[in-house]
């Protein structure tokens, strides 16, 4: 069985001459989940935005299930099952909450979108609690609860996190990591790029080391985190 991602050799930036990416190729298996660390400025969100279909690439392919993504625009990557949340603008403040998940599921069909909403609000009580509550009332970690529940309206192979616990206090991180694993824990495949290295890679399968838009290391999530030439050179460790 190929893997459910493919990503070869690919090459993008946000201008003519400017290449973030520097031919990186990587791959995650079905079902699995991936953290990618590395420093600042080494093109972790870009790679991420490459896969969603918002950054062209210049070179490369990207395959889901076999699919070539590379070349749609982000409503046809999203149709075949990719669903990206990222760092910033990831809810819709002025909505109330269960407007937001509403809103994630504008793709499918209306009662699978009801059935969705009902289930997102049981697994997420705090979203439940909150549903006629505008957005811009949550706390920095609900609306990440929220941004992530959105993107589970579409049921998606592949779920893209770009720094989730950005700003969070240590408390809200926990409580949102422990729920990145609990989505996990039930079959959604996760390529998650966060500022808390060590933290991602304890509940990652896989880790992916990138230095200046190149790949430095692969392997084993647990035993990236514990090589200390991994953590003296990329991890601040």
């Amino acid at each position: 069985m190929p893997e459910l991602l493919e990503v070869e050799g690919v090459v993008g930036g946000y201008g003519a001459a400017d290449e973030i990416l520097k031919g990186i190729s990587v791959g995650l298996p079905h079902g699995r989940m991936a953290a990618i660390v590395g420093p600042n400025g080494a093109g972790k969100s870009t790679l991420l935005k490459a896969i969603a279909g918002i950054l062209k690439l210049k070179a490369g392919t990207i395959r889901l299930d076999g699919a070539v993504l590379s070349g749609l625009p982000p409503r046809g990557i999203a149709r075949l099952g990719v669903a990206f949340v990222p760092q910033e603008a990831n809810i819709f403040p002025s909505l109330t909450v269960r407007e937001n998940l509403e809103m994630g599921g504008y793709l499918e069909p209306r009662a699978a979108v009801v059935r969705r909403v009902d289930a997102l609000m049981e697994r997420f009580p705090v979203l439940a609690e909150k549903r006629r509550r505008a957005a811009r009332t949550l706390s920095g970690g609900q609306r990440q609860i929220l941004a992530m529940a959105m993107a589970l309206m579409v049921e998606p192979k592949l779920l893209l996190l770009d720094e989730p616990s950005a700003g969070l206090s240590p408390k809200a991180a926990e409580f949102l990591f422990d729920s990145i694993a609990a989505i996990h824990a039930e079959g959604t495949a996760i390529l998650m790029v966060e500022q808390n290295a060590l933290e991602a890679l304890s509940i990652a399968e896989e880790g992916i080391v990138l230095v200046d838009g190149r790949v430095a290391r692969t392997g084993p999530a647990r035993e990236l985190a514990a090589d200390p030439e991994v953590r003296r050179l990329f991890l601040g460790g």
